[in-house]
């Protein structure tokens, strides 16, 4: 993903984060599809990258958005974003997602995450 500078906070988990998500549209179709399961690798307040079995269209060729499921901190964050790049490796995918949310659920998303983190540094130290 390019390194984008506008972005303060960026999250690499040291084991990928599992979560769920769900195709929600198709390029200016609105669908409904069962629950996918999948790995976020980083996140910050404006998307993530994400790892996943599943293969999604070509962003290239089809605008994908899909909401999400992420639990942060025992807190469960329902977020939307679209993908916005694509790599596979054998027979599982990379996926760029940029958010597509307001400024609040954004700060909401970076305070659970720092909530996490502590949380994390916390169990480490014991």
């Amino acid at each position: 993903m390019p390194y984008r500078r506008e972005e303060s906070f960026r999250y690499e988990f040291s084991t990928p984060l599992n979560a769920t998500f769900k195709l929600i549209k198709l390029a200016t179709t609105h669908v409904d599809s069962k629950e996918g399961k999948m790995s976020i690798i980083d996140i910050s307040g404006g998307g993530l990258k994400m790892s996943s079995h599943l293969e999604l269209p070509d962003p290239q060729s089809t605008k994908t958005s899909i909401e999400m499921d992420i639990e942060l901190a025992n807190e469960t964050l329902e977020v939307q974003g679209e993908v916005v790049w694509k790599k596979s490796y054998g027979s599982s995918h990379q996926y760029g997602i940029d958010f597509t949310y307001i400024d609040k659920e954004s700060q909401e998303l970076i305070k659970l995450l720092k909530k996490h983190i502590n949380q994390s540094n916390q169990q480490h130290e014991e």
